[in-house]
């Protein structure tokens, strides 16, 4: 990585973050939130953009929308719940469907490329 991208990537990264955040917080559904991060950083990480971009875009847009602790949170609670099949659903669903966002992004941007 350059020097240049270095000394900037904090401040690139919060450039994404901020919205990224906002974002997640007018939705609160972890699911759907989940899903439209995944299919950003399956379409962002694909296009044939600069690493400056990347790191706006898929580090700080993508990792401050999705969230990991909320869905552990929600999974947690279902075990608590004693909803073992609803957990195990949900653990495996929101996995392959994100996945399959990423997919979704990734042919998508390809696509833009072409």
């Amino acid at each position: 990585m350059s020097k240049d991208i270095k000394n900037n990537a904090f401040f690139l990264i919060s450039l994404g973050a901020i919205p990224g955040a906002l974002f997640r917080w007018q939705i609160d559904e972890i699911f759907i939130v989940n899903l439209i991060g995944c299919f950003l950083l399956g379409f962002f990480n694909s296009l044939d953009i600069l690493k400056r971009y990347k790191l706006t875009f898929c580090v700080g847009l993508c990792g401050s929308m999705t969230t990991f602790s909320g869905w552990s949170s929600h999974l947690y609670n279902l075990l608590n719940q004693r909803l073992y099949k609803l957990f195990l659903f949900n653990s495996i669903s929101i996995v392959l469907m994100g996945v399959l966002a990423i997919a979704l992004g990734h042919i998508f941007a390809k696509k833009l490329n072409a």
